[in-house]
Protein backbone atom coordinates (compact mmCIF):
# COMPACT_ATOMS: atom_id res chain seq x y z
CA UNK A 1 0.00 0.00 0.00
CA UNK A 2 1.61 3.28 -0.95
CA UNK A 3 0.66 6.80 1.03
CA UNK A 4 1.51 10.24 -0.54
CA UNK A 5 3.50 12.29 1.62
CA UNK A 6 2.52 14.55 4.27
CA UNK A 7 2.16 17.59 2.28
CA UNK A 8 -0.61 16.48 0.55
CA UNK A 9 -2.55 15.27 3.46
CA UNK A 10 -5.23 16.73 5.52
CA UNK A 11 -3.47 15.75 8.79
CA UNK A 12 -0.18 17.39 8.17
CA UNK A 13 -1.42 21.25 8.56
CA UNK A 14 -1.06 20.28 12.69
CA UNK A 15 2.26 18.69 12.40
CA UNK A 16 3.38 21.50 9.81
CA UNK A 17 2.42 24.07 12.61
CA UNK A 18 4.79 21.53 14.99
CA UNK A 19 7.53 22.03 12.95
CA UNK A 20 6.95 26.30 12.42
CA UNK A 21 6.66 25.89 16.30
CA UNK A 22 9.94 23.79 16.94
CA UNK A 23 11.37 26.38 14.28
CA UNK A 24 10.24 28.97 16.20
CA UNK A 25 11.57 27.85 19.47
CA UNK A 26 15.34 26.37 18.05
CA UNK A 27 16.07 30.13 17.16
CA UNK A 28 15.05 31.95 20.19
CA UNK A 29 16.24 29.67 23.03
CA UNK A 30 19.20 30.57 24.60
CA UNK A 31 18.79 28.24 28.15
CA UNK A 32 21.10 25.88 28.65
CA UNK A 33 18.48 23.58 30.42
CA UNK A 34 15.40 22.51 28.00
CA UNK A 35 12.93 22.51 30.42
CA UNK A 36 12.85 25.56 32.37
CA UNK A 37 9.43 27.04 31.27
CA UNK A 38 6.03 26.23 32.25
CA UNK A 39 4.81 22.87 31.08
CA UNK A 40 1.55 23.24 29.66
CA UNK A 41 -0.89 20.20 30.02
CA UNK A 42 -2.09 18.56 26.84
CA UNK A 43 -5.76 18.32 25.84
CA UNK A 44 -8.19 16.16 27.36
CA UNK A 45 -9.99 15.44 24.15
CA UNK A 46 -8.51 15.68 20.61
CA UNK A 47 -9.84 13.65 17.80
CA UNK A 48 -7.54 13.18 14.68
CA UNK A 49 -9.00 13.96 10.96
CA UNK A 50 -9.03 9.90 10.35
CA UNK A 51 -12.37 9.18 13.01
CA UNK A 52 -15.08 8.83 10.88
CA UNK A 53 -13.12 7.94 7.60
CA UNK A 54 -13.12 3.72 6.07
CA UNK A 55 -9.44 2.18 6.48
CA UNK A 56 -7.47 2.34 4.47
CA UNK A 57 -6.23 -1.36 5.66
CA UNK A 58 -6.20 -3.46 8.67
CA UNK A 59 -4.31 -5.79 10.18
CA UNK A 60 -0.24 -6.13 9.02
CA UNK A 61 0.50 -3.33 6.47
CA UNK A 62 3.67 -2.46 4.68
CA UNK A 63 3.25 1.48 4.73
CA UNK A 64 6.17 3.69 2.71
CA UNK A 65 6.22 7.48 3.02
CA UNK A 66 9.07 10.37 2.97
CA UNK A 67 11.60 11.45 4.94
CA UNK A 68 13.44 14.66 5.77
CA UNK A 69 15.40 13.69 2.81
CA UNK A 70 12.16 13.18 -0.04
CA UNK A 71 13.66 9.37 -0.01
CA UNK A 72 11.12 6.64 0.62
CA UNK A 73 10.88 5.06 3.40
CA UNK A 74 8.73 2.00 5.23
CA UNK A 75 7.14 1.29 8.41
CA UNK A 76 4.61 -1.80 9.42
CA UNK A 77 1.23 -1.02 10.78
CA UNK A 78 -0.61 -2.71 12.57
CA UNK A 79 -4.49 -1.79 12.63
CA UNK A 80 -6.98 -4.18 14.54
CA UNK A 81 -8.89 -6.53 12.43
CA UNK A 82 -11.82 -5.14 13.97
CA UNK A 83 -11.12 -1.61 13.56
CA UNK A 84 -14.11 0.77 14.09
CA UNK A 85 -13.44 4.27 12.57
CA UNK A 86 -15.80 5.89 15.03
CA UNK A 87 -13.75 4.87 17.87
CA UNK A 88 -10.20 6.33 19.24
CA UNK A 89 -7.41 4.48 19.49
CA UNK A 90 -4.01 5.07 20.66
CA UNK A 91 -1.14 5.28 18.23
CA UNK A 92 2.18 3.34 19.31
CA UNK A 93 5.76 3.59 17.55
CA UNK A 94 8.64 1.19 18.44
CA UNK A 95 11.60 1.93 17.05
CA UNK A 96 14.38 -1.07 16.41
CA UNK A 97 18.58 -1.03 17.69
CA UNK A 98 21.46 -0.62 15.44
CA UNK A 99 21.61 -3.23 12.55
CA UNK A 100 17.61 -4.48 13.18
CA UNK A 101 14.80 -4.05 11.16
CA UNK A 102 10.95 -3.02 11.52
CA UNK A 103 10.32 -7.03 11.89
CA UNK A 104 12.80 -6.89 15.00
CA UNK A 105 11.08 -4.77 16.72
CA UNK A 106 7.52 -6.15 16.51
CA UNK A 107 8.75 -9.89 17.13
CA UNK A 108 9.60 -7.86 20.61
CA UNK A 109 6.05 -8.20 21.10
CA UNK A 110 4.20 -5.16 22.83
CA UNK A 111 0.85 -5.22 20.71
CA UNK A 112 0.35 -8.69 22.23
CA UNK A 113 0.40 -7.54 25.88
CA UNK A 114 -2.73 -7.62 26.95
CA UNK A 115 -5.47 -5.35 25.50
CA UNK A 116 -3.23 -3.56 23.26
CA UNK A 117 -4.21 -5.11 19.89
CA UNK A 118 -7.40 -4.08 20.45
CA UNK A 119 -6.64 -0.16 22.00
CA UNK A 120 -4.25 0.99 19.27
CA UNK A 121 -2.58 1.15 15.98
CA UNK A 122 1.49 0.26 16.30
CA UNK A 123 4.00 1.39 13.83
CA UNK A 124 7.31 0.19 13.26
CA UNK A 125 9.74 1.87 11.45
CA UNK A 126 12.53 0.66 8.92
CA UNK A 127 15.84 2.52 9.88
CA UNK A 128 18.59 3.00 6.93
CA UNK A 129 22.41 3.07 6.71
CA UNK A 130 23.60 6.12 9.03
CA UNK A 131 27.02 7.14 6.98
CA UNK A 132 27.87 3.83 5.42
CA UNK A 133 26.87 2.19 8.97
CA UNK A 134 24.14 0.00 9.93
CA UNK A 135 20.85 0.59 10.14
CA UNK A 136 19.51 2.91 12.26
CA UNK A 137 18.12 6.46 13.09
CA UNK A 138 19.33 9.99 12.22
CA UNK A 139 18.98 11.41 15.82
CA UNK A 140 19.66 14.91 15.11
CA UNK A 141 17.69 17.65 16.00
CA UNK A 142 17.62 18.67 11.89
CA UNK A 143 18.15 15.42 10.76
CA UNK A 144 15.94 13.62 7.98
CA UNK A 145 14.31 10.92 10.58
CA UNK A 146 12.55 13.69 12.57
CA UNK A 147 10.80 14.61 9.48
CA UNK A 148 9.88 11.00 9.22
CA UNK A 149 8.19 10.74 12.67
CA UNK A 150 5.88 13.66 11.81
CA UNK A 151 5.33 12.13 8.61
CA UNK A 152 4.31 8.98 9.58
CA UNK A 153 2.29 10.85 12.46
CA UNK A 154 0.01 12.87 9.79
CA UNK A 155 -0.53 10.13 7.91
CA UNK A 156 -2.16 7.73 10.42
CA UNK A 157 -3.57 10.65 12.17
CA UNK A 158 -5.50 11.64 8.68
CA UNK A 159 -6.59 8.04 7.75
CA UNK A 160 -7.69 6.45 11.48
CA UNK A 161 -9.53 7.47 14.07
CA UNK A 162 -6.56 8.37 16.77
CA UNK A 163 -6.81 10.08 20.13
CA UNK A 164 -4.06 12.45 19.51
CA UNK A 165 -3.20 13.16 23.23
CA UNK A 166 -2.47 8.82 23.06
CA UNK A 167 1.01 9.07 20.58
CA UNK A 168 3.25 6.59 22.88
CA UNK A 169 6.77 5.50 21.73
CA UNK A 170 9.31 2.82 22.49
CA UNK A 171 12.84 1.98 21.29
CA UNK A 172 15.72 -0.15 22.36
CA UNK A 173 19.59 0.93 22.01
CA UNK A 174 19.41 3.27 19.42
CA UNK A 175 16.08 3.37 18.94
CA UNK A 176 16.14 4.35 22.44
CA UNK A 177 18.64 7.29 21.63
CA UNK A 178 15.75 8.40 19.01
CA UNK A 179 13.39 8.11 21.66
CA UNK A 180 14.95 10.68 23.88
CA UNK A 181 15.69 12.58 21.05
CA UNK A 182 11.87 12.51 20.23
CA UNK A 183 11.37 13.46 24.00
CA UNK A 184 13.42 16.52 23.68
CA UNK A 185 12.57 17.31 19.75
CA UNK A 186 8.98 16.31 19.62
CA UNK A 187 7.09 16.71 23.14
CA UNK A 188 4.16 18.37 21.94
CA UNK A 189 3.30 15.20 19.73
CA UNK A 190 4.07 12.77 22.59
CA UNK A 191 2.15 11.50 25.70
CA UNK A 192 4.66 8.83 26.84
CA UNK A 193 7.73 7.04 25.94
CA UNK A 194 9.37 4.17 26.80
CA UNK A 195 13.54 3.90 26.38
CA UNK A 196 15.25 0.75 27.11
CA UNK A 197 19.10 0.76 27.26
CA UNK A 198 19.97 3.67 25.30
CA UNK A 199 21.35 6.57 26.69
CA UNK A 200 21.59 9.14 24.02
CA UNK A 201 24.96 11.70 23.50
CA UNK A 202 26.40 13.83 25.79
CA UNK A 203 30.42 15.73 25.00
CA UNK A 204 30.95 14.66 28.53
CA UNK A 205 29.30 11.60 29.60
CA UNK A 206 29.36 12.78 33.21
CA UNK A 207 27.45 16.16 32.85
CA UNK A 208 24.09 15.96 31.45
CA UNK A 209 24.32 19.45 30.72
CA UNK A 210 26.43 18.46 27.71
CA UNK A 211 23.31 16.88 25.72
CA UNK A 212 24.49 17.46 22.09
CA UNK A 213 20.87 18.98 21.23
CA UNK A 214 20.82 21.55 23.59
CA UNK A 215 18.96 23.99 23.79
CA UNK A 216 15.49 21.16 23.57
CA UNK A 217 13.26 22.58 20.66
CA UNK A 218 10.16 21.77 22.52
CA UNK A 219 9.69 22.88 25.26
CA UNK A 220 6.75 20.05 26.59
CA UNK A 221 8.12 16.60 27.27
CA UNK A 222 6.66 13.01 27.81
CA UNK A 223 6.24 11.00 30.70
CA UNK A 224 9.35 8.82 30.57
CA UNK A 225 9.79 5.33 31.72
CA UNK A 226 13.77 4.05 31.16
CA UNK A 227 14.83 0.77 31.50
CA UNK A 228 18.62 -0.13 31.45
CA UNK A 229 21.24 -2.37 33.39
CA UNK A 230 23.00 -1.27 36.08
CA UNK A 231 25.53 0.62 36.25
CA UNK A 232 26.29 0.11 32.21
CA UNK A 233 26.20 -2.40 29.34
CA UNK A 234 28.90 -3.51 26.55
CA UNK A 235 27.09 -0.63 24.32
CA UNK A 236 26.74 2.10 26.80
CA UNK A 237 29.29 1.95 29.37
CA UNK A 238 29.19 3.49 32.48
CA UNK A 239 28.13 6.80 33.49
CA UNK A 240 26.31 6.83 30.10
CA UNK A 241 22.56 5.61 31.88
CA UNK A 242 23.36 7.73 35.05
CA UNK A 243 23.89 10.62 32.81
CA UNK A 244 20.72 10.04 30.62
CA UNK A 245 18.79 9.65 33.74
CA UNK A 246 19.61 12.78 35.39
CA UNK A 247 19.39 13.97 31.88
CA UNK A 248 15.63 13.31 31.69
CA UNK A 249 15.11 14.34 35.30
CA UNK A 250 15.88 17.75 33.97
CA UNK A 251 13.86 17.43 31.16
CA UNK A 252 10.87 16.80 33.03
CA UNK A 253 11.84 19.07 36.30
CA UNK A 254 11.78 16.50 38.63
CA UNK A 255 13.18 17.73 42.51
CA UNK A 256 15.78 15.05 42.15
CA UNK A 257 14.18 12.80 45.04
CA UNK A 258 12.75 9.57 44.41
CA UNK A 259 11.01 6.59 45.85
CA UNK A 260 11.07 2.80 45.37
CA UNK A 261 7.54 1.46 43.34
CA UNK A 262 6.90 -2.32 42.49
CA UNK A 263 8.47 -4.10 39.70
CA UNK A 264 6.92 -6.65 37.49
CA UNK A 265 9.91 -8.87 38.01
CA UNK A 266 12.25 -9.21 40.97
CA UNK A 267 15.21 -8.75 38.04
CA UNK A 268 14.03 -5.03 38.15
CA UNK A 269 14.06 -2.45 40.86
CA UNK A 270 12.35 0.92 40.04
CA UNK A 271 11.92 4.21 41.46
CA UNK A 272 9.78 6.95 40.92
CA UNK A 273 10.85 10.77 40.80
CA UNK A 274 9.26 13.52 42.59
CA UNK A 275 7.84 16.51 42.14
CA UNK A 276 8.07 16.12 38.34
CA UNK A 277 6.26 18.17 35.76
CA UNK A 278 5.51 14.61 34.02
CA UNK A 279 6.15 10.86 35.34
CA UNK A 280 9.45 10.14 35.33
CA UNK A 281 9.96 6.24 36.34
CA UNK A 282 13.26 4.45 35.96
CA UNK A 283 13.97 1.03 36.13
CA UNK A 284 17.32 -0.56 36.33
CA UNK A 285 17.63 -4.56 35.57
CA UNK A 286 20.32 -6.93 36.57
CA UNK A 287 23.52 -6.51 34.74
CA UNK A 288 23.56 -10.31 33.89
CA UNK A 289 20.74 -9.41 31.17
CA UNK A 290 23.09 -6.90 29.71
CA UNK A 291 22.05 -4.98 26.64
CA UNK A 292 18.65 -6.59 25.71
CA UNK A 293 14.65 -6.23 26.94
CA UNK A 294 13.97 -7.38 30.55
CA UNK A 295 11.20 -9.56 31.77
CA UNK A 296 8.25 -8.64 31.53
CA UNK A 297 9.33 -5.68 29.33
CA UNK A 298 5.79 -5.82 26.76
CA UNK A 299 3.31 -5.85 30.20
CA UNK A 300 5.81 -2.86 31.90
CA UNK A 301 5.63 -0.87 28.52
CA UNK A 302 2.09 -1.25 28.37
CA UNK A 303 0.79 -0.92 31.69
CA UNK A 304 3.17 2.38 31.35
CA UNK A 305 1.69 3.69 28.54
CA UNK A 306 -2.11 2.71 29.56
CA UNK A 307 -2.01 4.73 32.39
CA UNK A 308 -2.07 7.52 30.28
CA UNK A 309 -4.80 6.34 27.71
CA UNK A 310 -8.03 7.67 28.49
CA UNK A 311 -11.11 4.60 28.00
CA UNK A 312 -12.15 3.86 24.28
CA UNK A 313 -14.86 6.28 23.42
CA UNK A 314 -17.92 6.16 20.60
CA UNK A 315 -17.25 9.32 18.81
CA UNK A 316 -19.52 8.77 15.73
CA UNK A 317 -21.88 11.74 16.95
CA UNK A 318 -18.69 13.96 16.80
CA UNK A 319 -18.65 13.35 12.98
Amino acid sequence: MRRTFCLSLPGCKRSLLRIAAVAAIAGSCATVLPAQTAHPGLSRYSLSYGCGKDPASTGLSKVSTKDGKWMNRTYLMLVPKDYNPHKTYSLVFVFHGSGATAEASMSWGLQNAPGAAESAIFVFPQGIRYYGGQSGWDDTPRGYDLPLFDNIVAEVEAGYCIDMDEVFVAGFSWGGDFSLVLACARGDAIRATEINSGGGEFKDKKDFRTYKYLPCPSHIHPAVRYEHAVDGDWAYPAPTFATASQFLAALNQCSGTSKSVPSGDPAISCRVFEGCAKTFVECPFNARIGHGLPPNWVQDTWQFFSSFRHPDRDVSHYR
